[in-house]
């Protein structure tokens, strides 16, 4: 299972990558920030190492515009805690990470509630990092508000900063919504359901 999932994801980004794109090799780009097919299909085969999307109970292509959104939201919040001169540490993403670890009993655990939601291991500290610049962000900007506050005023400036940029994605893969703050299925039938 683990090698057919690996062919699946390389014969399809083969197939979508000859289909034409204003930016071959790219699967999506935030304000001149290039998110390569190469990090998305890395994070698609250490998912696949793991789970199937069988298994997940969605499709390949599903599976597909969840991990690359999460690879969009991770470089829209750094450009979001960019503006707001906010920054997050390497130390301080290894703590969050050792504290969530210890809600969960075991790194073993952890891994598979990931899995479970379609994040790769190896994107699970980008996960905390998000969570890390979403509260840092919204005490720089309501110091004495309640979590609440500050996470409604992070979400306007979220929304300010996404009005302002330039978020494209490839077609093959889908579509920024700038309303959802997502990336959202591709019109095309043809990517949205992939011939295995």
């Amino acid at each position: 299972m683990k090698i057919r999932n690996a062919i699946i994801f390389g014969a399809v980004a083969m197939v979508l990558s000859a289909c034409g794109a204003s930016d071959a090799g790219t699967a999506a780009s935030i304000s001149g920030v290039k998110i390569p097919e190469s990090a998305l299909a890395d994070a698609l085969v250490d998912i696949s190492d793991e789970v199937s999307a069988e298994t997940l109970n969605i499709t390949e292509a599903e599976l597909t515009l969840e991990v690359l959104n999460r690879l969009v939201l991770t470089e829209v919040i750094r450009q979001v805690g960019a503006q707001a001169q906010v920054t997050v540490s390497e130390s301080e993403i290894a703590a969050e990470r050792s504290r969530v670890i210890a809600d969960f009993g075991s790194e073993a655990a952890l891994i598979d509630a990931g899995l479970q939601q379609a994040i790769a291991p190896s994107m699970l500290d980008k996960v905390f990092e998000i969570s890390i610049y979403v509260a840092k962000i919204g005490q720089k900007l309501e110091p004495t508000g309640s979590p609440a506050n500050q996470n409604t005023a992070f979400e306007s400036f979220l929304f300010t900063f996404i009005e302002g940029a330039d978020i494209a994605v490839a077609p093959r893969y889908g579509k920024w919504d700038a309303a959802r703050a997502a990336v959202v299925a591709p019109d095309n039938p043809l990517v949205n359901s992939p011939q295995e």
